[in-house]
């Protein structure tokens, strides 16, 4: 067994040493179970419905309504990125990361169930902050998790399986949405009138809870390394957190490859981040495909889907053999042709006609390629962290990429909705535009991310 002193307070950390193909499944069923909340919550519905709140209840452009969205993420995930350092190191203190993950998905059923209930933009807006920030803290804890459920040798390979087992979960949950949305909503005024459709049911939002809530339940029977020793009172352990986060800001430049990291991955996951909150309204009010209703979006999504099902798991392995920076090369070649097809798209067709013609063709292969470079974001960054990260820290240096990646996402949506804002007077083509923008973002990431050395974190023990 290996094992770990620490010197904050002289308790023994164990890594996991095996794999067990049970415990794997379980902790991966929680992979499936929250990227329910993040595609039916986060990427179908949410901008949409406070798009069409804003038309509708407050009189707002589209291009405003977009702006406001943009500039409430840019709020939210600065308080996110504030608080997720000291989670990090705080899971590394209590040496639990279970309790925390199963606590959290309480207050995210609860508040994204609330969402339908409501039509005011404020009440509207707390209560998916509300959820959103208990999902971001819970991906912290989850994703901390890996290396005390599997041997080091393996942790590219259940990053991998992890991701793409968890799109699962998209496919499940968007097959079950299908039927909902024959009252389709529409949010683009250009496209006719701004309706609810859908989203005018709490239905909506309450089914998918119910799927998270099932499919989560194998979690609970995860087991994982835990700290050996009885716990220490809340004080000390909150004074053991922060010593150990002032010991790590003073001691960052003894980690100079995970300081390149953090600042590399915040310019990467911008895309991810944008990618995630903007896919629909990409599909239904930029490229308009099928005549920009919702069921096309959701197919296109599905496709994208098995795509990430299919090739995450390959991206894990791929890591697993050539390592984390290599990985994040391979991403990068993926969304550089993604954003490539999407942005000649929009600028070259007023809208794409469902069936054998090129732009067509081309706009199913964008959403394949997306697919898996946005399943391949994630893995590479879990990969790139393990290589990197002391085994004593590994919570607190999840935290800080988490950090370099919320204040991204802060961002991502405050930059994309700004470029919107043109919306109301070129039309369709801000949408080109915006991932204009981000594709610049990406690349600048990568070129970071370039002047990375592995330091393994044996060299810590």
């Amino acid at each position: 067994m290996i094992k770990m002193s620490l010197d904050i307070n002289n308790e023994e950390i164990e890594v996991e040493t095996t794999t067990s193909k049970r415990n794997v499944f379980y902790w991966s069923m929680y992979d499936l179970a929250n990227t329910i909340f993040s595609m039916i919550i986060v990427s179908l519905i949410i901008n949409r419905y406070i798009l069409v709140i804003g038309q509708l209840e407050y009189s707002m452009s589209y291009g405003g309504a977009n702006f406001l969205f943009g500039v409430a993420a840019f709020v939210m995930q600065i308080g996110i990125a504030i608080c997720i350092p000291f989670l990090g190191a705080l899971s590394d203190n209590v040496g639990k990361r279970k309790p925390f993950v199963i606590s959290l998905t309480g207050i995210i059923l609860l508040f994204a169930s609330l969402l339908g209930f409501s039509h005011d933009l404020t009440m509207v807006f707390l209560f998916y902050i509300i959820a959103n920030v208990a999902y971001q803290f819970s991906l912290l804890f989850y994703d901390a998790m890996l290396p005390f459920i599997a041997k080091r040798g393996d942790i590219g390979k259940v990053a991998g399986f992890g991701v793409a087992w968890g799109y699962f979960g998209t496919i499940i949950s968007l097959f079950i949405m299908l039927p909902l949305i024959a009252n389709d909503i529409n949010s683009d005024p250009l496209q006719g009138p701004v309706v609810y459709g859908y989203t005018g049911s709490w239905f909506t939002f309450v089914l998918p809870m119910i799927l998270f809530l099932v499919f989560a339940i194998p979690f609970i029977f995860v087991r994982e390394k835990q700290k050996k020793g009885k716990r220490p009172p809340v004080g000390q352990l909150i004074g053991n957190t922060f010593k150990q986060l002032r010991s790590t800001f003073r001691d960052i430049r003894k980690h100079r490859s995970m300081l390149i990291f953090i600042i590399g991955y915040f310019f990467v996951a911008d895309i991810a981040n944008v990618i995630v909150i903007y896919m629909t309204p990409i599909v239904t009010d930029g490229l308009i495909l099928g005549g920009g209703t919702t069921t096309w979006a959701i197919l296109f999504i599905i496709i994208a889907t098995f795509s990430a099902v299919v090739f995450t798991y390959f991206i894990g392995k791929f890591g697993e053999k050539y390592g984390a920076k290599k990985t994040f090369y391979l991403v990068g070649a993926l969304w550089g042709f993604a954003l490539t097809v999407g942005i000649v798209l929009i600028f070259t067709t007023s809208s794409i006609d469902v069936g054998a013609n090129l732009p067509f063709i081309f706009s199913i292969i964008m959403g394949m390629v997306a697919g898996a470079a946005l399943g391949g974001t994630w893995t590479a960054q879990r990969i790139m962290v393990v290589e990197l990260a002391p085994k004593e820290k590994f919570g607190e240096f999840f935290g800080f990429s988490k950090l370099s990646g919320k204040l991204s996402s802060a961002i991502g949506p405050f930059i994309w909705g700004t470029v919107m804002i043109t919306y109301d007077v070129i039309g369709k083509a801000a949408y080109g535009w915006a991932m204009i923008s981000v594709g610049i973002i990406l690349a600048l990431g990568i070129f970071i991310l370039s002047f990375i050395q592995k330091e393994s974190s044996q060299e810590n023990t």
